[in-house]
């Protein structure tokens, strides 16, 4: 059995939280052991998997730390680097999290070159210093945002959302939204004739707009169960337009 254990400074605690919730929904197919402990500096998540399991193991906490990297630490980088102008805090969180999106594929090729796993793996100085070549490029993408930020006072804004989903890979040809009160369920039509998969449960507009976006759908249908204004789906509305069909429930 191999052990690697994964550490971050104690005041970064949310980190190991991240990764202990996501291994935890991903370790079925073996057994491991997984815990952790804190000293005075450092906080240690162990994981220890039976050696025929290794390299699936290995490749699972590689994708989970590229998931935290690329949900969390690369939007709060960005959003650190690009000042919002005068656009809403909805509207500006959503362009941030479409500009991490729109290269991401690229991120995710160094990533998986750059993680290699020994005793300890110090996420702290990892993304610190290990990181540098992949910051060097989001600060390109924050020096172009901020270079023109007349574009978050005009038109010109959606069209920009529009250009960056537009030559995303999609992910579903067709998501359809079901609002419930203040909550969301997104599902992923998977293909033309209608096979449905829930995508996820929002509680929030940005989680809506987030999860939506990530699709990169062709078409979106909405289903309403009130006649109310959704800040959400008016957002949504305006990025997709005459792609985007809107329902009521009965």
């Amino acid at each position: 059995m191999r052990e690697i254990a994964l550490a971050t400074g104690v005041k970064n605690k949310q980190i190991i939280q991240f990764l202990h919730e996501r291994i935890k929904s991903k370790i079925d197919f073996c057994k491991t052991i997984l815990t952790g402990y804190s000293d005075n500096n450092f906080r240690y998540l162990l994981f220890a998997c039976e050696d025929g399991f290794m390299d699936k193991c290995e490749s699972m906490l590689k994708g989970i730390i590229i998931e935290y990297i690329e949900e969390i630490y690369k939007i709060e980088y960005l959003k650190n680097k690009i000042k919002n102008p005068l656009c809403s805090s909805l509207a500006f969180s959503a362009y941030i999290k479409v500009l991490a999106l729109f290269d991401k594929s690229t991120d995710e090729s160094a990533l998986n070159k750059i993680i290699v796993f020994n005793q300890t793996f110090f996420i702290d100085s990892f993304l610190e210093f290990r990181l540098s070549p992949l910051k060097n490029h989001w600060d390109n993408l924050a020096t172009l945002s901020s270079d023109n930020l007349i574009l978050f006072n005009s038109s010109t804004f959606l069209d920009v959302i529009r250009f960056l989903i537009n030559t995303m890979d999609s992910l579903a040809y067709k998501v359809k939204v079901v609002c419930k009160g203040e909550n969301y369920s997104v599902y992923n039509m998977e293909n033309k004739n209608g096979k449905i998969k829930k995508i996820a449960d929002c509680h929030s507009s940005l989680d809506l707009i987030t999860n939506v976006l990530n699709q990169a759908p062709s078409y979106i249908d909405i289903y309403l169960n009130e006649d109310k204004q959704y800040e959400a789906v008016s957002f949504l509305s305006n990025i997709f337009m005459s792609r985007l069909k809107i329902f009521m429930k009965s």
